[in-house]
């Protein structure tokens, strides 16, 4: 699988959603040189490099009501182009695509598989102009349609497996969140 990059979008723009509209903050890439598990922000349409300073100097703590706080600051590198990158990710909101699968899979023997809604784009940019976007990925219903073709059995979201399946996750997740 290899290493890869985060992109944090800070960034107030309807425009980084997946096709239902959910607001997208965090994607990966492996198109820069030598990914490594570096972080780089969109701030006011220009995307920056964010590194850590190694000095605790820039690491402060504070108390908020019940929580402790830890702030720590990262020098910021404007990044040289032009240059284009795949950004990709899946929305958590939208509910996944489940597909019937041969015999059980994961810890749970499931007979169901989850495909998460891919939110993928493309980022090009210049020196001094702000970034550009193109959605590469599409709908749910279009991810839904191409695992069709591909031959695997899709399951509607009104059928009796897949209600079964949607209501054992939320119990799953609510057992595990009263932990």
């Amino acid at each position: 699988m290899g290493m890869f990059d985060t992109i944090l979008w800070l960034d107030d723009s309807a425009e980084v959603a997946c096709t239902a509209g959910h607001r997208m903050r965090s994607f990966q890439t492996k198109d820069f040189d030598d990914p490594s598990m570096r972080t780089y922000l969109v701030h006011q349409g220009q995307l920056l490099l964010a590194t850590s300073l190694k000095d605790d100097d820039y690491t402060e703590w504070r108390v908020d009501a019940s929580n402790a706080v830890r702030e720590q600051r990262f020098a910021l590198t404007d990044l040289t182009g032009p240059r284009s990158l795949r950004a990709y990710a899946s929305c958590d909101e939208c509910e996944p695509v489940l597909v019937r699968t041969e015999g059980g899979s994961g810890w749970f023997s499931d007979l169901v598989a989850e495909h998460r809604v891919f939110v993928d784009f493309i980022f090009t940019w210049q020196p001094g102009d702000p970034l550009q976007l193109r959605r590469t990925s599409g709908s749910r219903d279009e991810m839904k349609a191409d695992l069709l073709t591909r031959g695997l059995c899709v399951l509607g979201d009104d059928e009796p497996l897949a209600i079964v399946h949607r209501e054992v996750e939320a119990a799953r997740c609510s057992r595990e969140r009263s932990r």
